[in-house]
């Protein structure tokens, strides 16, 4: 054991306390997973070799028997739900690549694609989610064989969709010469073949290829204006294209064509790669589907604003109500007050208006101008004043400020003189209604507020705000 230690390479050594996580790749997977070139398609095989690694479930074990008590898978979804752009930044391949190996491996059989209309969790439509799926039986297949059939029968040089394959027949024998031999003989040395080559079959085999042809083009004569329109140009004259679009339009009719045919010209991005798509679209109704998911969407996005707007009318129905029965409500109250104030004694009537009016005085502030204009107006009521009413005036004025502030300066004083005069202007608005146009508006003001407090005492000592207990006032 020692000897053999002493013999291992360092490098070996060293690995014996790594261990790599990753996705398996089998060899043979490089023989049989190939391109149109015949060489191996690296990129398919490496997808192929991630979705293995998200199928192989998880085992959970008992930690004491070590049984296997679960198995859980590691996706969420009943398949695993990818996308080219994911992988194409998982991997470093353009989505072109990507997609070209997706193909190839549903081509082979390998997996299963599926396009889906999905909605996320907050109700918003996603179409055309794509969901994968490998075929068990046949990965098994290439993972067990040394070389693929399609490497010994060889790929067509043509591009995948842009044009069928040509027949498999045997042409006729160019030069006459020595009968074919027939099928299970024995050939002679260096001629002959094991295969049947008589005329007979050969005129078959031509008359299979060229006979639909000969149909189609026949047919592409009669498309309805609105399919030939959507046909892209390069495409107007290929068989498979005119060949399917005969087909659906007998069995489906112009609208399932029109829409499929729409959706191809439209999601159709692999160069050469249309009729293999519309193949595809015609089969699966990828359109259809496509256009039904967008009229769902387009419901619904009516039904929410539909309900929105039924919404907000009873919202502002509910306001008006709500408005209505607050007016209502606070009519009865003034109703209520009305009655109450034709009840009262003159006297105690008289009393309440005094005081309503005494507080409205006091908080309606004077406007800004009105005090000059009330002096002007007291002054011109003043020349307008007899002499004996100026001098009654001025006695009244002069003993008003002399009990104020005699005692202060004396009478000789600048200043006193001045308060005199406008004791006089005071006196003279208080005795006189002087008009101008602030105090209107500013009386108006004041009759406004006192008639709201006069109604809020009548309703406080009277209790009528207790009127009505069942209109709620927000």
């Amino acid at each position: 054991m020692s000897e053999n230690s002493a013999q291992i390479n360092p490098v070996c050594q060293q690995m014996l306390n790594c261990r790599l996580t990753g996705n398996i790749t089998p060899i043979s997977w490089f023989r049989n997973i190939l391109t149109n070139s015949d060489k191996p398609d690296v990129v398919a095989i490496i997808l192929l070799s991630d979705i293995i690694y998200w199928y192989t479930p998880v085992m959970t074990r008992d930690e004491h028997t070590g049984d296997v008590i679960g198995i859980q898978q590691k996706f969420q979804a009943d398949k695993l739900q990818k996308t080219y752009q994911e992988y194409a930044e998982i991997f470093g391949f353009s989505k072109k690549s990507i997609k070209n190996a997706i193909d190839n491996l549903c081509d082979q059989k390998l997996i299963t694609r599926e396009f889906r209309h999905i909605k996320t969790g907050t109700g918003l439509p996603i179409n055309n989610v794509m969901y994968i799926e490998p075929i068990f039986e046949n990965i098994v297949k290439i993972s067990n064989k040394i070389r693929s059939p399609q490497k010994r029968e060889g790929y067509p040089t043509q591009k995948r969709g842009d044009t069928p394959p040509k027949s498999g027949g045997i042409p006729l024998p160019k030069k006459e010469g020595h009968p074919p031999k027939k099928l299970g003989g024995t050939p002679t040395k260096n001629r002959g073949t094991y295969t049947e080559t008589t005329t007979e079959i050969s005129t078959q085999n031509t008359t299979t290829t060229t006979a639909p042809t000969e149909a189609v083009v026949s047919f592409g004569k009669n498309f309805p204006k609105a399919i030939c329109a959507l046909i892209p140009k390069p495409y107007r004259d290929h068989p498979d294209v005119q060949t399917r679009l005969a087909e659906y339009l007998k069995s489906h009719g112009d609208a399932y064509v029109i829409t499929e045919l729409d959706y191809s010209v439209s999601h159709s991005t692999k160069p050469g790669g249309f009729p293999a798509f519309l193949k595809r679209s015609l089969e699966s109704s990828w359109g259809t589907e496509s256009h039904k998911a967008q009229q769902v969407a387009e419901d619904e996005k009516c039904e929410q604003e539909r309900r929105q707007r039924e919404k907000k009318r009873k919202a502002h129905k509910a306001e008006q109500q709500r408005i209505a029965a607050i007016e209502e409500h606070h009519r009865r109250i003034d109703e209520k007050i009305q009655e109450t104030i034709e009840s009262l004694s003159p006297a105690e009537l008289a009393r309440i208006k005094a005081e309503a009016l005494a507080e409205a005085e006091s908080k309606t502030p004077k406007l800004r101008g009105q005090q000059g204009q009330m002096q002007a107006a007291a002054k011109e009521k003043l020349a307008d004043l007899s002499e004996q009413e100026r001098d009654e005036l001025y006695e009244i004025a002069n003993a008003v400020v002399k009990a104020s502030i005699g005692g202060l300066i004396g009478q000789n004083h600048p200043g006193y003189q001045r308060v005199v005069d406008n004791q006089i202007l005071r006196e003279i608005q208080e005795r006189y209604p002087l008009k101008t146009p602030l105090v209107s508006l500013w009386q108006k003001k004041v009759k406004t507020e006192a008639k709201r407090i006069l109604n809020s005492i009548i309703a406080k000592r009277y209790g009528i705000t207790k009127l009505d207990q069942t209109v709620e006032i927000t």
